[in-house]
């Protein structure tokens, strides 16, 4: 198996080390080539861009996709990172190549609003936007056959929001939270 993480700065692990990032984690566990392609601030159109270039050309077996949180940002609707997902899944598949979803994450919207307010961007409604993606998403991936990793259940309060143990801003993943991911995927699978 070769796996390519394809994504934003929650996969490319934005603020921690190297070796605290889930996909090196994961590579330790699982004993694969795992190649990291997230890149921060990326929306899932930029994904989609990438295929080519950072998947296709990379030959893996294996894709997991997340992405959404930075469209949200943008203030998108919903069914645009929707079809642009889709879009990267159908282009996988038209290769032999697997596609595997991972759910985004909830935020935690007062850390996120007190940790970035220089940048103006209202976070209050980007929770209900994720929750209804990963809806969308699940759906999807029940129709056309795609595994799909549930890492929203796992890191969401009963109020909706993120369990702020995990983050270092209300978006990113600390390093208890990156080895929450690499568990997730290693002990469900691929």
């Amino acid at each position: 198996m070769k796996l390519v993480c394809l994504g934003d700065s929650l996969t490319y692990a934005y603020g921690v080390k190297r070796n605290e990032c889930w996909t090196s984690i994961l590579k330790k566990k699982l004993q694969v080539e795992v190649i990291n392609k997230g890149i921060s601030g990326d929306t899932s159109a930029g994904m989609l861009a990438r295929v080519y270039s950072d998947i296709i050309l990379n030959s893996p077996s294996h894709v997991i996709i997340m992405g959404g949180t930075n469209d949200f940002i943008w203030n998108l609707d919903v069914e645009q990172p929707m079809a642009n997902l889709a879009a990267i899944a159908f282009q996988l598949m038209s290769k032999n190549i697997i596609p595997v979803f991972g759910l985004s994450i909830p935020i935690c919207t007062e850390m996120a609003q007190e940790s970035w307010k220089f940048t103006g961007v209202n976070f209050c409604n980007i929770n209900e936007k994720l929750r209804r993606l990963n809806n969308l998403l699940k759906s999807f991936c029940k129709n056309y056959n795609i595994r799909f990793l549930d890492f929203y259940s796992f890191f969401i309060r009963s109020d909706g929001e993120g369990k702020e143990k995990y983050y270092i801003d209300g978006l990113h993943l600390n390093a208890y939270g990156n080895k929450k991911i690499a568990d997730i995927i290693f002990n469900v699978g691929i």
